[in-house]
């Protein structure tokens, strides 16, 4: 089927040693899947359904405990497992229609706007609720070398708190709407654009199902210019978010550019984006022990008094590289990334610890700094990556990211975690 020619022409080329990526593979692999084709692009364009036809995916769980909260010799069962399958129909030679379900993933990019408790109507803190819902819906179609997208997630709980404890505090709802579009330009180029809406609510009480004051909106857009040079590509990319929640809202405004790059069992990428972010947040958010967050947004005003404001400018450097080595079906991945911004703060004046202030203790009025990303607390956020991957006949694939600190334990101890994650496709 020539439909979408070069763009599953990129994605064999990018992913020359694994064409089915995982976040496993995309944390061990730069931290970041901005400027590589891989399955779990998925969730940033919905055209992408197309691309893996008849093809499951999901994922064990991560391991990412908070630090002491495993003791050495301690098993715990892995969190936030998730799975999922795209199935398409084949309706002529170059046009087909897809649909996908994925169920239980944690959309993040919503969910990070949660609190992490809710002042009750009693003025008594309680648990946020965990959503329960937490379904990916797809409909997609292939039409002569153009690919389109529709996706919808829903995320939801009411009526019981974080803590099991029935209450009608306890309420949280997330809901995202974005469609999209994957188009062959020429042998030598594709384009890929996704627009979408989000709608995020919790607190002690609901709001309107569509309240314009809590309406969200994204775009993100990327190019694969093939260079024959380097046999690989040319990325450049743009996104634009402007997410608003109770309380608070954030506008990033991000542009880079990344190239790719095959060898022989392998493959390589680098790439450099900027953002603009600025945050905003009432004195109805704050921090309290521990660094975790509580919304007391009991009233109407969701905001309450004047609001903090947090603007930072700078830009993210990230690469990655993975080779089969030993046999075929085995593969290295090592990445990362560093991020560098300058951060300039405004508090509100009301003498509460803001969630956007870097230190637990409070802030000043106003004061300027640079931050970065974490070194190395395991997560996507930090600046390495390290793992491997299983591929077994060109079917099933299973990666995996490796703790970063595993070679520097003490191997009679028991203590700590060796696979901070672990991922799974199959194509049938």
């Amino acid at each position: 089927m020539k439909t979408l020619r070069f763009a599953i022409v990129a994605a064999a080329v990018v992913g020359s040693v694994s064409v089915f990526a995982t976040n496993a593979r995309v944390e061990s692999l730069g931290k970041s899947s901005t400027f590589i084709m891989d399955d779990v692009s998925i969730f940033d364009n919905p055209a992408n359904i197309n691309l893996y036809p008849n093809f499951l995916i999901g994922e064990l769980g991560n391991y990412l405990y908070p630090t002491g909260s495993v003791e050495p010799g301690q098993n715990q069962d892995p969190l936030d497992a998730w799975f999922g399958g795209i199935f398409s129909l084949k309706i002529s030679q170059d046009n087909s229609l897809s649909i996908a379900g994925v169920l239980n993933r944690k959309e993040e990019r919503l969910l990070k706007y949660f609190p992490d408790w809710i002042e009750g109507s009693n003025g008594i803190n309680k648990k946020t609720p965990a959503p329960v819902t937490n379904f990916d819906g797809f409909l997609g179609a292939n039409l002569d070398n153009k690919a389109f997208g529709l996706h919808i997630y829903v995320a939801h709980q009411d009526g019981i708190d974080g803590d099991g404890n029935i209450t009608t505090d306890g309420f949280v709802s997330a809901l995202q709407l974005d469609a999209g579009t994957n188009i062959e330009i020429s042998s030598n180029y594709s384009i890929e654009a996704s627009i979408g809406t989000a709608r995020m609510q919790y607190g002690p009480s609901k709001r309107k199902f569509f309240d314009t004051d809590l309406l969200s909106l994204f775009f993100d857009a990327r190019m694969f210019s093939r260079i024959s040079a380097i046999n690989g590509h040319l990325i450049p990319v743009i996104s634009f978010r402007n997410m608003n929640a109770p309380g608070r809202d954030e506008l990033d405004i991000g542009a880079g550019v990344g190239v790719d790059a095959a060898f022989d069992r392998g493959f390589f990428w680098l790439g450099l984006k900027g953002f603009y972010n600025k945050q905003r947040a009432g004195d109805t958010w704050q921090l309290i022990s521990g660094g975790e967050t509580v919304y007391m947004g009991t009233g109407d005003d969701t905001w309450g008094r004047d609001r903090t404001t947090l603007k930072q400018i700078g830009g993210t450097i990230s690469f990655g590289i993975e080779r089969n080595i030993w046999w075929d079906w085995f593969v290295l991945r090592v990445g990362g990334q560093k991020t560098i911004a300058y951060a300039d703060y405004k508090d509100n004046g009301t003498n509460v610890s803001s969630i956007l202030c870097p230190t637990q203790g409070g802030c000043p009025t106003n004061g300027n700094y640079f931050v970065t990303n974490p070194a190395n607390n395991g997560t996507k956020s930090d600046n390495v990556g390290f793992g491997f991957g299983i591929n077994i006949e060109e079917k099933l694939k299973i990666d995996a990211a490796v703790a970063e600190d595993v070679v520097f334990r003490n191997p009679f101890q028991g203590e700590g975690r060796l696979i901070s994650r672990i991922s799974a496709t199959y194509s049938f």
